[in-house]
């Protein structure tokens, strides 16, 4: 639902993540918190990579305002759904230290795997009563508890890892998590009688204003990174926004439109996971061959043209700067094609 009380939290939420972004911007540089260049990355310069720590305080400072406003009254949210903010903002918390001690010391894969399971199933399981879990699929088959269980905690886990995974480029993760929360707040605007609309909105209104108060600092060229603890965050927060929303519709699609909205970061995971498999590789291998990998290779043949008048070169340089942009500009506009499609089918259900 569009209304005042969800303007206000998404401008509160921008403000505070375009208050606190560059303050973490400048700690970084005092403390040397840089990501430096390698040759799977494709930056060239040493980045503030704790970024992701402004996005987390808008959210954080987001959801209690939100909750302080629904036990006034200001946002009609039912009573047993206010008790699942608490819940939802106890798995953030989760995440985004994960996540963020990530970025401080590079976690061996497995061990950050096993927090990541643990801090989804801690959420559904508190979330339980409240609904905090997803019940059946396609409209027609109804979970029994313990599969209900496994598939909430694999799909809250997997959408984490997924935007983690497609953050390869300036703004990339940022703004496709942009795009999939526009998508699930048209969605409840659009389609009246969705289940918990009153908290999905909230939430993700909350979203929408962080990151739109983040992406002028994690654009090309990106003076500060999402790192893994904004990744972590996002992922998550549209991950528990699906399941409170969406994967409630009593329509055969229900099962669908999150995939949809999520499909470009989903399917980059997949196919990642299905070419290291083919090459006898672990899951978890980092390499190159990412779908913005290659769309910047196609992008980037005019860069190497230019090279031949010398990396550092006007024109070598400016080349490279569209490349990177045109390939995120690129990804954006799968991404949106994808959840109009879902928008539109999920009004139409």
């Amino acid at each position: 639902m569009l209304n005042a009380a969800n303007i206000g939290l998404a401008m509160l939420a921008l403000a505070l993540s375009a208050v606190f972004t560059p303050a973490v911007i400048r700690l970084c540089s005092r403390l040397r918190a840089f990501d430096a260049p390698c040759a799977r990355k494709v930056h060239r310069r040493e980045v503030p990579r704790l970024g992701g720590v402004g996005l987390f305080i808008a959210l954080s400072l987001g959801m209690t305002a939100a909750g302080f406003a629904a036990l006034a009254g200001w946002i009609e949210i039912p009573a047993q759904y206010v008790r699942l903010m608490p819940v939802i903002y106890l798995g953030l918390c989760g995440y985004f230290f994960i996540g963020f001690w990530d970025d401080l010391r590079s976690l061996p894969a497995w061990p950050r795997l096993i927090a990541q399971l643990a801090v989804a199933s801690m959420v559904v399981l508190l979330g339980w009563g409240a609904g905090l879990r997803i019940t059946a699929a396609f409209g027609h088959y109804v979970f029994p508890a313990w599969l209900s269980f496994i598939v909430s905690v694999v799909w809250i886990a997997g959408v984490v890892n997924c935007f983690n995974w497609i953050d390869g480029l300036d703004g990339l993760a940022a703004g496709l998590g942009l795009i999939a929360a526009l998508a699930f707040f048209a969605l409840v605007v659009l389609k009246p009688g969705l289940p918990n609309t009153a908290l999905t909105a909230a939430l993700c209104a909350l979203i929408i204003g962080a990151l739109l108060g983040f992406l002028p600092y994690n654009f090309y060229p990106a003076r500060t990174f999402i790192g893994d603890g904004g990744a972590f965050s996002l992922g998550y927060m549209l991950a528990v926004v699906s399941v409170v929303g969406l994967f409630k519709t009593a329509a055969v699609i229900s099962f669908l439109l999150p995939v949809l909205i999520l499909a470009l970061p989903i399917g980059d995971t997949l196919f990642a996971i299905l070419r290291r498999l083919a090459r006898g590789e672990p899951v978890t291998a980092p390499d190159n061959q990412h779908i913005h990998h290659r769309i910047l290779a196609l992008f980037s043949r005019r860069y190497r043209r230019a090279l031949a008048l010398g990396p550092r070169s006007s024109e070598a340089m400016l080349a490279e700067a569209r490349a990177h942009r045109n390939t995120v500009l690129a990804l954006y506009a799968f991404a949106a094609l994808f959840a109009a499609l879902a928008v539109g089918m999920g009004i139409r259900a």
